[in-house]
């Protein structure tokens, strides 16, 4: 199946939505959880949404396969990007939420994920969204910034003009 952009958007605004009405909780600023536990219960929601489709959703997935050599695992290698053009050395990343077909080079979305009063490195996000989309061939690269209130919660899609 192809997304949209509209479509992923509507997917990813019911996911929030649900997000709110179940786990409100763990939103709030004075409890302080780390993103993941919040990026991990986000993507449950997702993850309804895919159900009926060849598509995962995976947290913090660090494997990709390598047409081009072997590691000690064979040919699946720690995910790496190049950020030399931004004055970074190459990095093995964890993205927040990846929807895509394990073991193969269908990637649909990658959502990188903050806290509105934890967002200090949204910059760097931008770039790896960015790099998810050109080096990776991610179809859509989302930023995700989540408030307290509802209302308040953004949702941009890549690329982003750094």
């Amino acid at each position: 199946m192809t997304y949209t952009k509209e479509q992923i958007t509507d997917i990813l605004n019911k996911s929030i939505d649900e997000l709110f009405e179940k786990d409100s909780q763990i939103i709030f600023e004075t409890y302080n959880l780390h993103e993941r536990s919040i990026t991990h219960r986000l993507a449950i929601y997702i993850e309804k949404h895919f159900e009926n489709t060849d598509y995962v959703v995976d947290v913090e997935y660090n494997r990709m396969r390598n047409d081009y050599g072997e590691d000690i695992i064979g040919n699946l290698i720690g995910k790496n990007l190049d950020f030399e053009k931004y004055g970074k050395d190459s990095s093995n990343v964890y993205p927040d939420i990846i929807v895509h077909k394990r073991d193969t080079h269908h990637n649909l979305l990658e959502i990188e994920l903050k806290m509105q009063w934890k967002n200090g490195k949204r910059d760097f996000d931008y770039i790896k969204i960015n790099e998810y989309i050109t080096q990776l061939d991610y179809k859509f690269g989302v930023y995700i910034e989540l408030s307290e209130i509802r209302e308040n919660c953004t949702i941009e899609f890549g690329p982003f003009n750094i």
